[in-house]
């Protein structure tokens, strides 16, 4: 019997859950209602009050269009839409002049600097060239020095050996003569 209470115990609270979720459906649904319907009135309301402004702008706007479906202006505002037009054309003249003359100058500008930038150029190049020949100048100068010295140098051995070969000649003769004188004692 244990048994058959608890399966009686189990079923009560299956049909207790049961009741309750109906019972929360129930709940949720009278409280939805009057919900939607307060929804549905008041979208209705606002889509009658749009319609009515629509309505209204349609009655004010009365816009008088030509053959090619443009609107067409009221008498007054023809003159005044063609002085703006004029003095408009002229405002786009005198900016595309000012552009113009600002294109022209920037461009004078660059070549101006491109010209001095090419002058600067070729003056450090004439620099260069100056310097090279004053060089090249002053290494034949020293060139023709040192060959100079160098000959001088030559010259001035030549002559001292020339000089010392004589000594040496004459000393070698006087040694011969004493020899001479020597042999001819000692016979």
């Amino acid at each position: 019997m244990n048994e058959q209470e608890q399966a009686q115990v189990k079923m009560q609270e299956i049909l207790a859950a049961n009741a309750s979720k109906g019972a929360l459906v129930e709940k949720i649904v009278f409280a939805g209602i009057p919900i939607l319907f307060s929804c549905v009135v008041y979208l209705m309301t606002a889509l009658s009050n749009a319609s009515n402004e629509i309505i209204m702008l349609k009655g004010k706007i009365a816009v008088v269009v030509n053959a090619d479906n443009k609107a067409i202006p009221p008498q007054g505002t023809t003159i005044d839409m063609a002085q703006i037009r004029e003095h408009l054309s002229e405002k786009i003249d005198k900016v595309e002049k000012e552009a113009a003359l600002a294109r022209a100058a920037m461009t004078l500008d660059r070549e101006k600097q491109l010209a001095s930038n090419q002058k600067i150029t070729l003056e450090m190049q004439a620099d260069a060239s100056q310097a090279r020949s004053a060089i090249r100048s002053e290494s034949a100068l020293a060139r023709q020095q040192l060959k100079e010295d160098l000959g001088d140098k030559i010259d001035k051995a030549a002559t001292d050996a020339a000089l010392a070969r004589a000594s040496l000649d004459k000393r070698i003769a006087l040694i011969e003569q004493e020899i001479q004188y020597i042999k001819a004692r000692g016979k």
